[in-house]
């Protein structure tokens, strides 16, 4: 779950990154189309009060409007004060306006009829300027009795309408910016504090996985619960799959050991070569039924994985082969830049070690170098000799996961598919280059 891209946590995150964008984003353009309505109802409003300040003023001097000098609302006595007002008759000609509208170019263009009652809310647009515009049709009785039309009209600037929505725009959006910071941050120590149970869950199972524990324990939320017991389960189902695996191999091998010795006691009465190439033959089958033996007894009773000191063991190997390839006078060193450590059985890595360092004391001419150094991820050791060297076919032949002891590499006996069978248990690899002298280098990679 760490640095995968396809991890729980980063499909949340991303899932999280991409809808809270739109949600909010959604939410605030709903909030702010209400706003906006909220606001012209409020101006339609407050245009509409202004209307009936300007009926209340307004008398009718037989067939004209007579207005006062001065009015209730100051703003129509003051020149460009941002509200004006209008009348006009029947036909659509302006019988006043508002001292404020005096220095206006135009008036509002209507053309509609005038019908008695008629309100209208709408925009107008003079010289860049935007001015919200309501208009109320009368009728007025005159003294002898005839009907008089009017349309009285009050236009308002909108600069104090867009500068409240400007700013609610702007209080709004940096308002969604920072919910969406906060719902993220919130977001990620909840998914921290929800997926806790699944880090343990996977280092129980690493545990397991090192032979510290053998089953899961501990208390898991209710929902992992079948998760944990089905695994318990398929760990009891393998475990004895192994064992009966195990006691099978064991079972073959000791089976085998009788036949092969009355073989062995055989072949002085055949012919010296006939003789020699059996006893090479039964001495091959009786190393592998002997690997196979003591891997069967084991690991039925390996105990927890341990911490290997890795720089001890090769040194313990090397003043052994150093004895036994005496008089070829090997040049054998080692180079570390720490204190390395192999997380497993001590057995194992002197298996994989011996047989690896044992192959280069046999084939090198005068130098073995053994090099090993260590990441988070994975321990290598890199085993150079300066020997004939082995061919690319063989460099894939060995590099075969699971290789079997009966198909090992010709003039290797069974030692390098020995190592390839163990390191495979602990999902490592064994790799093979030409080293710098021109004969073998053998990299083991083991992960920690």
């Amino acid at each position: 779950m760490n640095n995968k891209t396809t991890a729980l946590s980063s499909r949340l995150l991303l899932a999280s990154a991409l809808l809270l964008p739109l949600f909010l984003g959604l939410s605030a353009y709903l909030l702010d189309i209400a706003f906006q309505r909220s606001l012209l109802a409020a101006e339609k409003e407050r245009l509409n009060t202004h209307i009936y300040l300007l009926l209340a003023a307004a008398e009718l001097q037989e067939t004209h409007i007579q207005m006062p000098d001065t009015l209730i609302e100051p703003r129509f006595d003051q020149l460009e004060s941002g509200l004006y007002g209008f009348i006009f008759d029947a036909s659509g000609a302006e019988v006043w306006r508002s001292t404020s509208a005096k220095l206006l170019p135009a008036t509002p263009a209507d053309a509609n009829r005038i019908i008695p009652g008629q309100a209208s809310f709408s925009e107008w647009r003079l010289d860049k300027r935007d001015f919200f515009q309501f208009n109320y049709d009368v009728s007025w009785e005159s003294e002898d009795t005839t009907e008089q039309l009017f349309r009285f009209v009050v236009a308002y600037s909108q600069n104090s309408y867009q500068g409240q929505l400007l700013s609610y725009r702007k209080r709004l959006w940096w308002l969604s910016f920072f919910m969406a910071l906060m719902l993220l941050l919130t977001q990620v120590i909840i998914m921290r504090w929800g997926l806790r149970p699944l880090s343990k869950l996977a280092s129980d199972l690493q545990s397991v996985e090192r032979g510290q524990t053998s089953q899961l324990e501990g208390n898991y939320p209710k929902e992992l619960e079948p998760l944990t017991n089905n695994l318990n389960r398929v760990l009891e189902s393998e475990r004895k799959q192994r064992k009966r695996y195990r006691n099978t191999m064991s079972d073959l091998a000791h089976s085998l050991k009788t036949p092969l010795a009355v073989l062995r006691s055989s072949i002085d009465k055949l012919d010296e070569q006939i003789a020699e190439t059996i006893n090479e033959q039964v001495s091959r089958m009786d190393q592998i039924i002997s690997h196979q033996l003591q891997r069967a007894v084991f690991h039925s009773h390996q105990p927890a994985a341990q911490k290997v000191a890795v720089a001890k063991v090769i040194e313990r190997l090397a003043d052994a082969l150093k004895k036994v390839y005496a008089e070829k006078s090997i040049h054998f060193s080692m180079h570390s830049d720490g204190d390395y450590y192999f997380n497993g059985a001590e057995t194992d890595l002197m298996e994989i070690l011996g047989n690896v360092i044992e192959n280069a004391f046999k084939y090198g001419k005068k130098k073995v170098q053994v090099t090993a150094n260590n990441n988070s991820r994975e321990l290598q050791i890199c085993v150079a000799d300066d020997g004939p060297g082995i061919s690319e076919t063989l460099h894939k032949q060995l590099l075969q996961r699971g290789a079997r002891a009966d198909t090992a590499v010709p003039g290797h006996g069974i030692g390098l598919a020995i190592v390839v069978d163990i390191l495979s248990s602990y999902r490592g690899s064994l790799d093979a280059t030409p080293s710098k002298w021109g004969g073998t280098e053998f990299k083991i990679t083991i992960p920690n």
